[in-house]
């Protein structure tokens, strides 16, 4: 997270630049990076925290309703039957 300096640029898209200088488009509308990262797995990676962390927004806008706690729990508390039959 502190590897990265942030610009903005418009209200939803911001630039993230790297140590080494490489930079890269943070879309927050959009919820996306070049990275894919964001987008496979619907938690924010390193360069979108660099952006959100400063701002103080709200961090359930930005990854999906799956990884609440609520959802997890639902998930879990599915019964699960127990196959005998190794083959199976």
């Amino acid at each position: 997270y502190g590897q990265y300096r942030v610009e903005g640029t418009t209200n939803k898209c911001f630039i993230t630049i790297s140590g080494s200088g490489q930079k890269g488009k943070v879309n927050l509308e959009k919820l996306e990076f070049r990275c894919r990262e964001w987008q496979l797995t619907s938690l924010p990676c390193v360069h979108a925290v660099c952006v959100l962390i400063p701002m103080r927004h709200p961090w359930i806008e930005y990854y999906s309703e799956y990884h609440t706690i609520e959802k997890y729990v639902a998930t879990c508390n599915l019964l699960i039957h127990a196959i005998d039959d190794s083959s199976e």
